[in-house]
């Protein structure tokens, strides 16, 4: 019997709110925090379809946030809790409603 476990993964897909949204090589990031207060940055690219994997640390996290390189998305608070993040699946979804340079029209 091995004593090698696979690693938790959490897998996702980068999405655009009504397809328009160019979703394909975009940099997607973990930002986590541990317990003892050591912060890190993991970073991947989306493959043609905007999916996503990252393996996050397995020690217990004060923060973990999820985001993405491009306009629209709003960072994702994952709340660990001081706890490890679990392997699962997610979806980031990418605001892509109003054109950039009408969202601040005054």
């Amino acid at each position: 019997m091995s004593d090698y476990t696979t690693p938790p993964t959490l897998n996702g897909r980068l999405v655009g709110v009504t397809g328009k949204a160019p979703t394909a090589e975009v940099v997607v990031w973990l930002a986590v925090q541990t317990t003892d207060g050591e912060a890190s940055t993991l970073e991947t690219i989306t493959d043609d379809e905007g999916f996503f994997s990252f393996e996050p640390p397995t020690e217990p996290l004060r923060a973990a946030k999820l985001g993405a390189v491009l306009e629209g998305v709003q960072p994702l608070d994952l709340e660990p809790n001081d706890e490890p993040l679990e392997p699962g699946e997610i979806m980031l979804f990418v605001d892509d409603f109003t054109p950039s340079h009408l969202k601040y029209a005054g």
